[in-house]
């Protein structure tokens, strides 16, 4: 009676293990193109034009809206970033980063976005180049990294469509 579930234990964990080789290998975006799921994705919302959730008068629950926002993945970069070594010096280390931008298309100058993708993606880089690694560190490292890419995207693109940026996966090695 252990035996076949022990098979099938080692079967899952092997998939796993495979499922989890490829995401490496090909990164989320491309695993998530090659299952079909990739291009146009939305996120939903339910929030009230005040940004806030519930009925009118704060007590009761109001029905919920959805406003659907496309996202534009990001090609993935890798930037060399400043880090201090053990001995005090200025060292090189990598930074991988895959992203992806949720925009409001219904605002002005959300076409313009699509449309200026290498410069959006050029000015993050240039932004990123000149991070310190303890810039990156802890839960204000991530939230700060958003808010710059956000601000960037705004000025790049002359417009205030972006919406979020969402960090797929972010590597320092």
């Amino acid at each position: 009676m252990k035996k076949p579930l022990a098979i099938l234990a080692v079967v899952l964990l092997c998939l796993l293990a495979g499922l989890g080789g490829v995401t490496l290998a090909i990164g989320p975006s491309g695993l998530l193109e090659m299952a079909g799921l990739g291009g146009e994705e939305t996120v939903e919302t339910a929030e009230n034009d005040h940004g806030e959730k519930g009925g009118e008068d704060g007590h009761g629950a109001k029905p919920k809206t959805e406003v659907k926002m496309p996202v534009m993945p990001f090609p993935e970069i890798i930037v060399n970033v400043t880090d201090t070594g053990p001995q005090g010096g200025q060292t090189s280390r990598f930074l991988k980063l895959n992203m992806l931008m949720v925009y409001d298309e219904t605002a002005e100058g959300a076409d313009r976005l699509v449309a200026r993708e290498i410069y959006l993606r050029d000015s993050f880089q240039d932004f990123l180049r000149q991070l310190h690694v303890s810039d990156l560190s802890g839960s204000y490292g991530l939230a700060m990294l958003k808010t710059e890419l956000l601000r960037r995207a705004r000025a790049v693109g002359h417009t205030d469509a972006p919406h979020e940026i969402l960090i797929a996966d972010m590597v320092v090695q």
